[in-house]
């Protein structure tokens, strides 16, 4: 007996796997394709201790959850930890940079850094593939099954998706649980029911559980509230008919809502922690809080001194002036919540550390570099890095939306649950002077390419179903053409008007086009060359000799010293010329080096190189340095 055929329901659940399998299809070769980014060094083996051992003293900058997803996989391994490893753990306790001994130790020395990578690139593939999936069911809602389609294909179809989705860190993960709190929230605002509730709750809690910046839940949320407040629909509550029509009773339903999500949020995160307040397993010392809660004004005012704002005559003026400055509301709300362990050590420790660490920091734009940003970074790193389809089809979405009595219905309606998550998301990112990776608004983009899912019925609607159905898909093929030319070097992607990965070298840095993902691509180039060994200047902390590269480490190669906890990298010396010099993007910019060693290579950044590798490394022929 023949199956029935299948009805609309099923083609609609079929079509919602479409863009999942894309992503994972497209992302697959950067699973094993790439070294280890700078950090994933740090946050995998930090993974590992968290749930081997219950300690939370590594990797403090994000909070511990998708550290823990990404290693959950690598538990079957067994990895050793050698005693090497281990003093740098405990040394960890007492100063932070010797994580990246334990890490060195534990990737590149005890293990093989590849077959642990690949396992826990596979959650962050997983959390990608979610992503599209919950972008498809967005859009569907709004727009229909073609509209799912479309606006998840261009999630599925994004380099930069697509390149974060491989690595085993933060970015991709964070912004599934962003994108699900708000569209759950956004469902719950419009029509009261328990499920989505519950799951804006368990999206949210998550989301706080994997990096710090989900703090702009808070007003994104409670911006959508007011809204639902005044909207003039109908608001249905449960499922027996009930509506909340006047104003007292919706106010209060979004108060109840707010307050309920919020006291999730922060059961979820003490659940991330065990419900244990200390960070170390045992009877470690307690975490230096109010020490790394100092720092937030004290690097805030070196920042302001290394870009020539002020001026002091000593070190001792200086630190006088660090006294004299107001604590923030940051370092205030810190050390609060650290005396009535509101919150757990080592989330506030972090948070502590994360908040410093973004009051000053190197970054390059335009050829410039900084230390307090520009609130052009981020609009210029959207521009160049969004490929050149993607920004014909959000400008056609907008052309639409605004352009026809239907769009603006549309607009006014499924507008605001879009575009405030997405405004609140990237004015936040304007006014950071963390400037270091296009990658930080990754969640303005599903928001964006939902409202674009609207895209193929404009089209229909204008030229016919079938021109509707072909002009989608003939949109969709020139955003695949764009991606699939760098494919598999996602990372370093730069649209063609911008000059693709070798003019990105004069906008981007980082991990825009060079967070030491290069040396796989490095090690075939010597193989297909004869080159037996290189000159090596690399940026990143994955170490070249466990990727089979027999190299000279130059200045600006990673080496670290931890008192007690030892060496990572090697000490850097003479290059062997003539001879190969292969240098990291990153480093041929002088971003993060000193200013004598960044002149002592301005001589290769006048030179064509001879071989650019995966966008990240640039090779040259060396006969003696400087010329």
């Amino acid at each position: 007996m023949s199956p029935p055929p299948a009805g609309p329901a099923d083609r609609g659940r079929a079509l919602a796997l479409l863009a999942p399998l894309l992503f994972v299809v497209a992302a697959w070769p950067g699973l094993r394709g790439t070294s280890a980014t700078y950090d994933e060094t740090a946050y995998l083996p930090a993974g590992f201790t968290y749930l081997a051992r219950k300690d939370f003293r590594l990797s403090p900058e994000h909070p511990p959850l998708l550290k823990i997803l990404q290693a959950l996989p690598v538990l079957p391994l067994r990895p050793r930890v050698s005693a090497d490893a281990e003093r740098a753990f405990e040394v960890a306790a007492r100063d932070i940079d010797a994580q990246w001994i334990f890490g060195d130790r534990f990737l590149y020395e005890d293990n093989a850094p590849q077959p642990l990578l690949f396992r826990a690139r596979l959650a962050s593939l997983a959390q990608g593939a979610l992503l599209a999936l919950l972008v498809f069911s967005w859009a569907r809602s709004i727009f229909g099954v073609a509209g799912g389609v479309f606006a998840s294909c261009l999630l599925a179809l994004d380099p930069n998706f697509l390149a974060h989705g491989a690595l085993a860190t933060t970015d991709v993960g964070a912004t599934l649980f962003l994108v699900g709190a708000l569209f759950f929230a956004s469902r719950a605002l419009r029509a009261l029911r328990l499920r989505d509730a519950l799951a804006a709750a368990l999206f949210g809690g998550a989301a706080f559980a994997s990096k710090f910046s989900a703090v702009l839940l808070v007003p994104a949320v409670a911006i959508l509230g007011l809204l639902g407040v005044f909207r003039p629909e109908p608001w249905p509550v449960g499922s027996g008919g009930r509506e909340a029509r006047t104003l007292r009773a919706r106010a209060a339903l979004v108060l109840g809502l707010l307050v309920s999500w919020g006291l999730a949020c922060w059961v979820l995160l003490w659940a991330c922690y065990g419900f244990r307040y200390r960070a170390l397993s045992g009877d470690g010392p307690p975490l230096a809080i109010a020490e790394r809660a100092r720092e937030i004004r004290q690097l805030r005012l070196y920042g302001e001194v290394l870009d020539g704002r002020v001026r002091f005559p000593d070190f001792a003026s200086f630190q006088r002036a660090v006294e004299a400055t107001p604590p923030p509301s940051s370092e205030r709300f810190i050390n609060a919540c650290a005396r009535g362990r509101l919150l757990p050590e080592a989330y506030l420790y972090g948070l502590a550390f994360a908040t410093m660490k973004a009051q000053a920091r190197s970054s390059y734009l335009l050829g410039e570099m900084s230390v307090l940003g520009s609130q052009w970074y981020f609009p210029v790193a959207f521009a160049v890095k969004t490929p050149l389809a993607t920004l014909g089809i959000l400008a056609l979405a907008l052309g639409a939306l605004l352009g026809t009595k239907g769009g603006r219905a549309t607009l006014a309606r499924e507008g605001p649950s879009l575009l405030v998550p997405a405004g609140v998301f990237a004015l936040a990112a304007v006014l950071s002077s963390l400037n270091i990776g296009h990658r930080h608004i990754l969640p303005v983009y599903p928001f964006l390419y939902v409202l674009a899912g609207g895209v193929p019925g404009w089209i229909g609607e204008r030229f016919g179903p079938r021109i509707g159905r072909a002009g989608s898909a003939g949109l969709l093929g020139l955003l695949a053409l764009e991606t699939g030319s760098v494919r598999p070097h996602f990372l370093s992607f730069f649209h063609r008007l911008a000059g693709g990965a070798e003019g990105g070298l004069g906008i981007l840095s980082d991990s825009n086009l060079d967070w030491g993902q290069g040396l796989p691509a490095l090690r075939r180039w010597m193989e297909e060359n004869g080159v037996a060994r290189v000159n090596l200047c690399y940026f990143g902390t994955a170490d070249p000799k466990a990727y089979g590269i027999d190299y000279v480490p130059m200045l600006g190669t990673h080496y670290l010293e931890v008192k007690g906890a030892g060496t990572a990298g090697d000490v850097p010396r003479a290059p062997e010329l003539p001879g190969w010099v292969a240098i990291s993007a990153t480093h041929l910019q002088g971003v993060y080096l000193p200013p004598a060693v960044r002149e002592r290579y301005a001589y290769l950044r006048r030179r064509r190189p001879d071989a650019v590798l995966a966008g990240s490394i640039r090779v040259y022929r060396v006969v003696r340095e400087g010329e």
